[in-house]
């Protein structure tokens, strides 16, 4: 149920034993789930409309507002709960990069990659749409999906920029908090995207990583003295992640990995222990990693 080289990637990654359980666990789909957007009410009055509805959920602790769909009477997206914008679907791997980040009120903060909006619309509701959120996205399409959901979510901080994040950003912001979700692989993904999988291949990986290693560099330039740079992909593969981070420190020696709270996840490969990686056998979630770094 898997490419070759992928199968024999997880072996050299992981070990037989653990490559064998991930590559099972891409069998099953994980389960959904939501964000309660206070933005639009309190936790618990969304909770006991969404509850009216015929929605059952499960809360995950430790996560804000991030809860496990175990049933509902109708699809999502055609309840009125999710018409009203009172609950966002995304996955809990996402919710938790997002959280990492730890913005807070009228903090400047900088959503690189940020089409088609889970992560602008919870970083103002961490905010309390109380700041300046500047989102930016190569994709003038998904930017258009990135307006629609940040008015259905009750947004008013975020501000829309079309722009390469692999070049010099086209502004010159110094943010307490930055964001970078980049373009990756998504080989934590395939277990709700199973066709990914038959289109990548190892170069896919390193083309990538080139991407990836592009626009972190550009993002340093933007992250304020004290400010802080939260990098996250789906991906699975150590080139996306851990040899990022690992290259970043070695070049840019003002910023020093912090811990990541909550910690959800396992420890990142390499060394790199105050990193966090999420995969579907184990943690019930799309396949993540999270690094965050402190500018000195």
């Amino acid at each position: 149920f898997h490419p070759t080289w992928f199968v024999k990637y997880c072996i050299a990654l992981f070990g037989r034993d653990q490559a064998v359980a991930f590559l099972e666990g891409n069998m099953h789909a994980p389960p959904p789930y939501i964000r309660i957007n206070t933005l639009k009410g309190s936790e618990e009055e969304i909770l006991q409309k969404i509850a009216n509805e015929g929605i059952r959920i499960e809360k995950v602790e430790p996560l804000k507002y991030t809860y496990k769909v175990l049933g509902s009477k109708r699809p999502l997206s055609k309840t009125a709960g999710y018409q009203q914008g009172l609950f966002y679907s995304q996955d809990k791997a996402s919710c938790f990069a997002t959280q990492v980040a730890d913005p807070k009120p009228d903090m400047t903060v900088l959503d690189i990659c940020a089409a088609p909006g889970a992560k602008t619309t919870y970083l103002a509701q961490l905010m309390q749409n109380q700041g300046i959120i500047g989102s930016l996205d190569f994709s003038r399409r998904r930017m258009n999906s990135w307006k629609t959901e940040v008015r259905h979510m009750g947004v008013t901080i975020a501000d829309p920029v079309i722009a390469d994040a692999t070049a010099p950003l086209p502004f010159n912001v110094k943010a307490d908090v930055v964001i970078l979700d980049p373009p990756c692989t998504s080989t934590g993904v395939f277990a709700k995207l199973p066709a990914a999988k038959w289109r990548l291949t190892l170069h896919s990986i390193e083309k990538m990583a080139e991407l990836q290693w592009g626009m972190i560099q550009r993002c340093a330039d933007n992250v304020a003295d004290g400010g802080t740079l939260t990098y996250s992909t789906c991906s699975i593969t150590v080139e996306e992640n851990e040899n990022i981070i690992e290259r970043f420190l070695k070049t840019h020696p003002e910023f020093t990995l912090v811990d990541i709270e909550p910690k959800i996840g396992d420890p990142g490969l390499k060394g790199l222990d105050k990193c966090q990686r999420l995969y579907p056998h184990l943690h019930q979630c799309n396949g993540f990693f999270i690094a965050k770094l402190q500018k000195q």
